[in-house]
């Protein structure tokens, strides 16, 4: 075999390798941008606890979705219970009705409770799809922590009307 010969088969050797590294980098590349592309628009679900101050200040738990694809909520649980936290009680458990619900982008829903009755510690498993696929979320949260620190208004009417304001404002809810 002349040298020739040796030179076409070892660069034809050496284009197969590079060849198939080229195809491995290229679908990681595609994995990863899906990945990226599937984080960047699922739905968030996220539940935390938040005081606003019109006067006579009102915790609320909230439930948002910071994603950018709606969600359908398929379990919502709290354990333990805080079904006797709620601030009045129509006889309907309106946690419990979030199992089944379906929460759009940047949408969020709020439920006013009684912050002396709720306990510090709560843990929550949620879990919510999104077209084809399904997300799980577990955790244990003090949704108190930092929601009722210290704020001064001024106590007239006019003044709680323009802090109610300011509050919603503020947090966005």
């Amino acid at each position: 075999m002349d040298i020739l010969t040796k030179w076409t088969i070892a660069l034809s050797i050496l284009s197969f390798f590079l060849a198939v590294i080229s195809l491995v980098s290229i679908i990681a590349t595609l994995k990863q941008n899906h990945r990226m592309l599937e984080s960047s628009t699922r739905p968030y679900i996220c539940v935390y606890g938040q005081n606003i101050n019109s006067g006579s200040p009102v915790f609320y738990l909230v439930i948002k979705n910071f994603g950018s694809s709606p969600a359908i909520m398929k379990r919502f649980a709290i354990t333990p219970s805080i079904r006797n936290c709620y601030k009045t009680d129509k006889g309907r458990d309106f946690l419990a009705d979030m199992s089944t619900g379906v929460l759009a982008p940047g949408q969020s829903r709020i439920c006013a409770m009684d912050y002396s009755k709720l306990p510090d510690l709560l843990d929550f498993d949620i879990v919510y799809s999104s077209g084809k696929k399904e997300y799980r979320d577990s955790f244990t949260s003090n949704i108190k922590a930092g929601s009722a620190m210290l704020q001064t208004k001024n106590e007239d009417e006019l003044h709680a009307i323009s802090y109610t304001l300011q509050e919603m404002l503020q947090k966005q809810l």
